[in-house]
């Protein structure tokens, strides 16, 4: 599977290199960004609220690709439940904040749903493709602990956005296909989907 999102990056970076492009567009914006937990396990990982800040170049007019590079702060909570001696989950458990920070690199092929040449300032648009989630650090406020975050981790997603004149809405929703961990240290190596909304500027760099 990581195999075939890096042949489907370099296959649509190769496009957007070769292709006879009608609109270039620089994209600056940041927003909310939310992880859904899955195989959270006995020791419960449950997503916070995080954000990201980025930039992303859209490529063609009504078919576009559009690549970007952003920041992405991820908060995870992490809580190990008491058992007692017979192995029974006990009221007393103990809660831990785990932080990711990373650069998100999509690569998206989306579709305006309204031709451009038609209404330039208003249109609406679905977008899909792989993401590389890439560390930079991370952190977990317990000691005893000792967990080492993949280098990357690997997405595919969807999403659907909306733009009026110089300013754009967006949110989407990314499928992990890779754990958030590496090795052993922790009894619990959940995959964690994204999911975010983001808003922000418009620069059309050549008509």
């Amino acid at each position: 599977m990581k195999h075939l999102i890096s042949y489907s990056c370099i296959a649509l970076l190769s496009f957007a290199a070769s292709s006879s492009l009608h609109a270039q567009e620089l994209r600056i914006g940041g927003g909310y960004t939310g992880s859904n937990v899955r195989e959270s396990g006995n020791e419960k990982w449950v997503g916070r609220a995080g954000y990201q800040l980025g930039v992303d170049l859209l490529l063609g007019q009504r078919l576009f690709v559009k690549p970007g590079v952003h920041l992405q702060v991820r908060n995870l909570n992490y809580t190990i439940a008491g058992v007692d001696a017979n192995g029974n989950t006990t009221v007393s458990s103990t809660e831990f904040r785990y932080t990711s920070r990373a650069l998100r690199v999509p690569v998206l092929v989306g579709l305006r749903l309204m031709d451009p040449a038609n209404d330039p300032d208003f249109n609406v648009y679905v977008m899909a493709g792989p993401t590389a989630l890439i560390g930079i650090s991370a952190d977990l406020d317990n000691s005893s602990l000792s967990v080492t975050t993949r280098s990357t981790q690997w997405y595919l997603g969807a999403g659907l956005g909306f733009e009026y004149r110089f300013l754009f809405f967006e949110g989407g929703y990314d499928v992990a296909m890779t754990n958030v961990f590496e090795g052993d240290g922790i009894n619990t190596n959940p995959k964690v989907n994204n999911l975010y909304i983001a808003a922000g500027l418009r620069f059309v760099l050549r008509n």
